[in-house]
């Protein structure tokens, strides 16, 4: 992983202040991997990006068909949860650009950008399910080259960016392969990497 400057949060670390201009950041992931079943680990990686460290009211959680999607979902829950933050549920599909350019080559099939926009979005239905009665929360599907070059181009909108953590799978490497670490190295914003405990891959069905 690049940036590996963070150390992987500890259920040791301080609880979410109350004062004004404390550090929220930082205690609300630990926090959120803490009380998380489903997460192994969540790395925070670049706190140094906070503008606000005391605040985190939005938070961009990519999508995807990786195994550490709702990992990813229930932390980033967990953070909301403790910071009154609102969520942006993200998935991306390759453009008909990517398509024809053979920058998607890592996404299975050979559909169109109507099929993965499909797809995307009963991604999209599962993690907003996956959230039960959470309801500080948006969904949005956008077409782009890479998810790597959408999230990094959205990032500074929010407070935080989760994402899952590198995967082999195909599907997922399109979200979550290369993807992680662009992220990291290129987000605006602090990045929080999460790993599941097994597989916890969205039923889309």
């Amino acid at each position: 992983m690049n940036g590996s400057d963070a150390d992987e949060t500890s259920a040791e670390a301080p609880t979410v202040g109350d004062g004004v201009d404390d550090p929220v950041v930082e205690p609300a992931v630990t926090e959120a991997v803490a009380s998380t079943a489903t997460a192994a680990h969540a790395r925070l990686k670049g706190i140094d990006r906070a503008v606000r460290p005391d605040r985190v009211s939005s938070i961009l959680v990519a999508v995807g068909a990786g195994p550490h999607t709702g990992a990813t979902v229930d932390v980033a829950r967990e953070v909301a949860d403790a910071t009154d933050a609102w969520l942006e549920l993200f998935h991306v599909v390759p453009s008909d650009e990517a398509l024809v350019d053979g920058d998607a080559t890592a996404v299975d099939g050979d559909g169109d950008v109507d099929e993965y926009a499909a797809a995307g979005d009963r991604l999209l239905s599962a993690a907003r399910d996956r959230l039960g009665d959470f309801d500080r929360v948006d969904r949005w599907l956008v077409e782009d080259l890479t998810a790597a070059g959408a999230i990094v181009e959205q990032s500074p909108y929010y407070d935080l960016v989760i994402v899952g953590a590198s995967t082999t799978g195909t599907v997922g490497r399109f979200v979550f392969g290369s993807t992680t670490d662009t992220v990291v190295d290129d987000a605006e914003v602090p990045v929080v990497v999460v790993g599941a405990d097994g597989e916890t891959s969205l039923d889309a069905e």
